[in-house]
């Protein structure tokens, strides 16, 4: 059976290069158009965000360019394929739209496009290596090629939910950061009679350069209360998309002040000082944990340098003796 597997694929081997080629070259043009229309519209919001008044004649001349329809007609067109691989189940469809704002991306069609990218990748790792077989053999037995063609499938299927966690806990990171900077200057705004509203769009404007990611989310929570919508239920929409334990104690600590009728200022300056010190005791744990991290290369690479440079005259000596 091993053989005729093998007669049969180098006999077949140009037709399924050529295959192979234009279904790669049919993958590469959906990706490359999705990563585009998802990267200009993240530059928009955080542009809006930085920029607040001064973004709609940019945008109505955009609007008028005739490349652009195109674009975004292609892009509809896109989404809309890929909106046929979100799998039925709605809770892991919940989750991973949960997963996928926290990690940035605010588009509603970022699910489609998740599980779109995960299937291509999962057909297109196997395609590049029937290629690379093709102009270089790699003369393997046929169960390792196929155990090869399963592992870079696999690889394809979970690249895309790496890349997600990954870029998610580079941005919560971001946020614990510049929260307590977050705090300080609301409770300037709070103090300075300053409405909640306007208070977190003129805060967001101020940390948009220094913490983008959380620069756009509290102005996206200033739109919310402009649209009507209650201050606690803004501040818990916030911490759903930040995904940080400080986020959600804040929207705890605003709920408990507006039941017990204390004032504001004082329960955000408090709040502000104990999320200062936190960040200080978090600093603190890495610098005491950096002797025990840095142990193991010192005893791998910097050790038997040394050890090297001390016993090497030793041993020259010995052996011109003998």
């Amino acid at each position: 059976m091993e053989a005729s597997l093998a007669k049969f694929m180098s006999a077949n081997q140009s037709e399924i290069v050529l295959f192979v080629c234009a279904a790669i070259f049919l993958l590469v043009s959906a990706v490359t158009y999705g990563v585009a229309s998802t990267l200009r519209s993240r530059e928009e919001i955080r542009r809006r965000a930085l920029f607040p008044g001064g973004v709609s004649g940019d945008v109505q001349g955009r609007r008028r360019n005739p490349a652009q329809h195109k674009l975004a007609g292609t892009s509809r067109l896109l989404s809309s394929v890929a909106s046929n691989f979100v799998p039925a189940d709605k809770k892991s469809v919940s989750s991973m739209r949960k997963d996928l704002t926290q990690a940035g991306f605010f588009k509603p069609s970022a699910v489609a496009w998740y599980f779109f990218i995960r299937i291509v990748l999962a057909v297109l790792l196997p395609a590049l290596l029937f290629i690379v077989n093709g102009i270089w053999p790699l003369e393997l037995e046929t169960t390792q090629w196929l155990g090869l063609l399963a592992g870079s499938s696999a690889l394809g299927l979970f690249l895309p939910s790496i890349v997600v966690s990954r870029r998610k806990k580079m941005l919560q990171q971001q946020c614990r950061n510049g929260f307590p900077d977050f705090l300080d200057l609301l409770v300037v705004c709070a103090e300075a009679g300053i409405a909640m509203e306007a208070a977190l769009q003129r805060v967001s404007t101020e940390l948009a350069q220094t913490y983008p990611f959380l620069g756009v989310n509290l102005h996206m929570a200033s739109l919310e209360l402009r649209a009507g919508r209650p201050l606690i239920e803004a501040f818990n929409n916030l911490a759903d998309r930040i995904g940080i334990e400080d986020a959600y104690n804040l929207g705890s600590l605003l709920q408990q002040s507006d039941e017990l009728g204390t004032s504001l200022s004082d329960a955000l300056r408090v709040y502000s000082d104990e999320m200062r010190d936190k960040r200080m005791s978090r600093a603190e744990e890495k610098a005491h944990a950096l002797p025990a991290k840095i142990t193991v290369p010192l005893i791998m690479f910097v050790f038997p340098s040394i050890l090297i440079v001390i016993m090497l005259p030793v041993v020259v000596k010995f052996g011109a003796s003998f």
